[in-house]
């Protein structure tokens, strides 16, 4: 009885809850992903229309959620005009990461995960495409705002991110990140194993060490994100410093940041260092 409360506990913290049937159940496990992206993205060259890929899963009520939003009649026109829309189903996040990669996307720490591709700016959303872990509870007018504004929006930046030093660093915050994320898409795949191998979800959480290593998962998956967040705040801090220090009191303009991007600024980030072994049961 306490192992089956314990349960219940950790399904409502991890919002892997049953969804509402009555809503849209779209992510298929035995659909071929990259073969649909690739149908989609030809679409969308040929009608100049954005991909918008979804990874997701049908027992995350932020997932479903979503696509209950994207049924709805304004959200379904909107996406019919603009967008060429695919589902991709990841599991229990270990399925389709090269689908991810592909796209431009390292992991997904939450779900849904939602890309937005332009067959020639590429992936456009980057700064948000992990904000949707939310979905179930934001309102329709929030999620058809933000769709409406990307069906033919460009990403902006700033002065500070319009320099070669910036995009240094983010080639720097990339390769951190790729490096971090193999190994929690290694966890992912490990996991999910372990879960087919106590026989599903009526089983498996059941099991004490199972539950343990989802929660560790959970967390470092939630840390992750935030220090790659904190890592892209701190290269467009650093640099901002450096545009000021150069422009010493005068105006901030492309000329000041062509200065910049001249003199080399010795700018070094803060990356976190995770331990070798990142959880416990890595090795089982």
């Amino acid at each position: 009885m306490i192992r089956f409360a314990a349960f219940l506990v950790f399904v409502c913290l991890s919002a892997s809850v049953l969804a509402d049937d009555a809503a849209p159940h779209p992510y298929a496990a035995d659909a071929d992903a990259m073969a649909e992206t690739d149908a989609a993205l030809d679409r969308a060259e040929e009608r100049g229309t954005r991909l918008l890929l979804v990874f997701g899963a049908n027992w995350c009520h932020d997932s479903v959620g979503l696509a209950d939003h994207f049924s709805q009649a304004d959200m379904a026109a909107l996406i019919a005009e603009h967008y060429e829309l695919v589902y991709v189903d990841i599991g229990w996040r270990e399925r389709n990461i090269d689908v991810l990669h592909r796209f431009g996307a390292a992991a997904t720490y939450g779900t849904p995960t939602v890309l937005i591709y332009d067959p020639v700016l590429g992936l456009l959303n980057g700064d948000t495409m992990h904000s949707w872990h939310t979905a179930y509870s934001r309102s329709h007018d929030a999620v058809l705002e933000y769709f409406t504004v990307w069906a033919d929006a460009r990403p902006g930046t700033s002065l500070a991110q319009s320099t070669q030093v910036y995009a240094g660093l983010v080639e720097d915050i990339d390769a951190w990140e790729a490096a971090q994320a193999e190994r929690l898409n290694q966890a992912y795949v490990t996991h999910a194993a372990w879960r087919a191998e106590l026989g599903g979800d009526n089983t498996a959480y059941g099991d004490a060490d199972f539950v343990a290593a989802e929660r560790e998962i959970d967390q470092h998956r939630s840390m992750l994100r935030s220090d790659r967040d904190d890592l892209y705040f701190q290269a467009a801090e650093r640099v901002r410093e450096a545009l000021m220090v150069e422009a010493d009191g005068g105006a901030l303009d492309f000329a000041v940041a062509a200065r910049v991007d001249a003199s080399e600024p010795d700018i070094h980030l803060e990356f976190p260092v995770y331990p070798p072994m990142l959880f416990s049961w890595a090795d089982r």
